[in-house]
């Protein structure tokens, strides 16, 4: 096997670290829609579908989504370890506390409709009121969570959805009333199936700053020498640098050390193939901390090529870099 390059293998991208830098949470009762896909095809983010109500502001805590992972293991005789694992349950939930009394936030805390008979009206057109329910109804949620990050290169949003299509509320905290902070009420929702869906949980991530990171076709230049010269040199130039003197009768690998030797390019981010000069050409393509990039196109100089018929040398751009 080939030996490795450790920072190639390791691939270490810090544009690949994300944050919710701003995120917000609705909640719809199952008569309204599924979110069945929250961006078009150019990652644009949709409206969600009617009936969705925003929480609104949160705790520094955010959502915290957990999970409950039990497993059935077969342990043997003849094994210190478990000879077969299974998975029981893999549960998973969101916490949140919001700071809002808002209608998304009162019904979700106290299991009221969201819409429809029993919902709170709209906030100043009537007064709110509600009663502790005899027998606790069973009242499933859809969920969306939605966060938003940017590309730190171009600060376009890159945004992180999960939507349960089907959730319970399974917990609650104590909803507590003081001079000094905002009224609270906590809740935990777990996810359940959704038998239309076909799952409890979807999650996608999209949007311009998102897209902006596919990868970038790296640029190809193609080094061509005519006129047959039977000895001399010839030199290229990159960014205002010249490489030293490069054989006629060069090799791929000669070129690639003449161009790793300028600073403007250095080692490890061009590679050389084809060749050898004179009869077939060699196309230098930039990789490393080039890649992907639309770089400056390489001139040549043939001025100490001999022999032959008028000799010169040409530089073509071949694949354009950074499309």
């Amino acid at each position: 096997m080939p030996a490795a390059d450790f920072d190639s293998l390791a691939d270490l991208r810090t544009s690949l670290i994300r944050k919710a830098l701003t995120y917000a949470i609705f909640a719809a009762d199952t008569t309204a829609a599924a979110v069945t896909n929250p961006f078009d095809t150019g990652g644009v983010l949709q409206e969600l579908p009617a009936g969705y109500l925003p929480v609104g502001y949160t705790t520094t805590d955010g959502v915290q989504f957990s999970g409950d992972l039990s497993m059935s293991d077969v342990e043997s005789g003849q094994s210190a370890s478990p000879t077969r694992s299974d998975v029981e349950t893999d549960v998973r939930t969101a916490q949140w506390t919001p700071q809002e009394t808002n209608a998304a936030a009162i019904a979700l805390y106290e299991n009221l409709p969201l819409s429809g008979a029993g919902a709170l009206p709209e906030m100043g057109s009537a007064a709110w009121t509600w009663s502790r329910p005899t027998t606790p109804p069973t009242r499933y949620r859809r969920l969306v969570f939605i966060a938003r990050d940017l590309n730190k290169l171009t600060g376009n949003a890159i945004y992180i959805v999960r939507h349960f299509p089907s959730s319970l509320r399974s917990d609650r905290d104590d909803e507590q009333w003081t001079r000094t902070e905002a009224i609270t009420r906590g809740v935990t929702y777990q996810a359940y199936i959704d038998e239309a869906v076909g799952t409890d949980s979807i999650t996608w991530i999209d949007g311009p700053g998102w897209r902006e990171l596919a990868p970038k076709s790296n640029e190809v230049q193609t080094v061509t020498i005519t006129g047959g010269p039977t000895g001399g040199t010839y030199t290229l130039t990159y960014s205002g640098q010249t490489t030293a003197n490069i054989a006629y009768n060069a090799t791929a690998a000669a070129v690639r050390s003449a161009l790793a030797a300028l600073s403007t390019i250095g080692t490890g981010n061009v590679t050389c193939s084809g060749g050898p000069h004179p009869d077939s050409p060699i196309t230098v393509t930039f990789t490393g901390q080039l890649a992907g990039t639309d770089v400056a196109q390489m001139t040549a100089s043939g001025t100490g090529l001999t022999g032959g018929t008028s000799p010169a040398v040409t530089v073509t751009t071949t694949t354009p870099g950074g499309q």
